[in-house]
Parts: structure tokens; C-alpha cells; sequence
């Protein structure tokens, strides 16, 4: 019965996005190419670009297409492991998170971020940061496509301008963008 399951099915090769430099991240089965658009793919940050210092960002790709038994894919989404989440957040520290749907040139993706503070907060200063947050990524999100976001994500420079910012409201420890969705893309 197992082997009736595998007949017939041919393996596929998934890569991530161009912008990515189209790298091999798995491979998977299917009767009809067709059959695979769709699936999601995760692949932790460490072993696309190789690495260790942004170890704990896991993206997640979709398959939009084959060509042969090539699957392209687009970017889906990313998350921070919840090891890495636990150990920034501690005791006597402020937490601050963000929520919002943002409008890109190429589509749309809810972005949640986190920040935590060197000590704990009052109530006005964390509205200040989270207003300051969303203001910038609106802003930012209206000039670039979603591949830009993600390259400068992976990077961590647009993690650093944040921080550089946020630190003339508070002095603030970390800033990541803890998770991201895209909801739709244009076209």
C-alpha cells in the first residue's frame, strides 16, 4: 500500500526568490507540478546565508510556479523562535509590541515588532515608541517593494535605523521584527 502512494510522483526543487539568489532550501513530491503551488517552505536565516548571528529568524517561502521540476517561490512570511523571544524579554524590563498592516509598493504585509526597554515604562513613552514605529515602517513601506524590506530585515540595517531613533525617546535594549505576514501582493 506504501508503494502505491509513491507512483508516479516526481521530486521538485524548491528555490527562494531571485533576490535571495534563487538557493536550493528542499525538494518535494508530486504526480502533477500543479499540485505544489501553494506549499509553504520554512528555512531558518542561518542555513540560507550562513549566518550564526541572526540564527533564530525562520522564513517561509510559498511556491508560486514550476518550470521543469524547478519550483520558484515568493516570500510568505518570518518569525523569531520563541527561545530567542524568551530570552530578551526579562524581569524588569519593558515590552513593547506592535501590530499593523502596512502598504508596499508591491503589496501588503502585517508586520509585528518588539521592543524592549532598558528598564520598565510608563504608559505615554510606550505610546510614544509604538507611534514612532508604525510612522516610520508607513512611511518606509510606501517607497519600497516587499524584497527590499526583507533584504534590509535579513541585514539588520533597518533594525538599526529603528534603534538609532528610538533611543532619543528611550533607551530601548532590542528591536526585532518579531513576526511578518504578507497578506496580499499586487498583481
Amino acid at each position: 500500500m506504501g508503494q502505491r502512494k509513491w507512483k508516479g510522483k516526481e521530486w521538485y526543487t524548491i528555490l527562494v526568490p531571485k533576490f535571495l539568489g534563487n538557493v536550493e532550501i528542499g525538494e518535494t513530491p508530486a504526480d502533477e507540478p500543479e499540485r505544489i503551488i501553494g506549499r509553504t517552505v520554512e528555512v531558518s536565516l542561518f542555513e540560507l546565508v550562513n549566518d550564526p548571528v541572526r540564527y533564530y529568524l525562520t522564513l517561509i517561502f510559498k511556491v508560486d510556479g514550476v518550470n521543469g521540476t524547478r519550483a520558484s517561490t515568493r516570500y510568505f512570511g518570518h518569525y523569531c523562535t520563541r527561545d530567542f523571544i524568551s530570552r530578551i524579554v526579562q524581569k524588569r524590563m519593558g515590552r513593547i509590541d506592535t501590530n499593523e498592516v502596512f502598504e508596499f509598493k508591491d503589496g501588503r504585509m502585517r508586520i509585528k515588532t518588539i521592543t524592549v526597554t532598558q528598564g520598565r515604562v510608563c504608559y505615554n513613552v510606550k505610546k510614544s515608541i509604538r507611534k514612532f514605529i508604525n510612522e516610520f515602517l508607513k512611511n518606509y513601506a510606501k517607497e519600497k517593494k516587499i524584497e527590499d524590506f526583507v533584504k534590509d530585515m535579513i541585514t539588520g540595517s533597518l533594525q538599526q535605523s529603528i534603534i538609532k531613533k528610538i533611543k532619543k525617546i528611550h533607551p530601548i535594549r532590542v528591536f526585532e521584527f518579531h513576526k511578518t505576514h504578507v497578506t496580499e501582493y499586487a498583481g
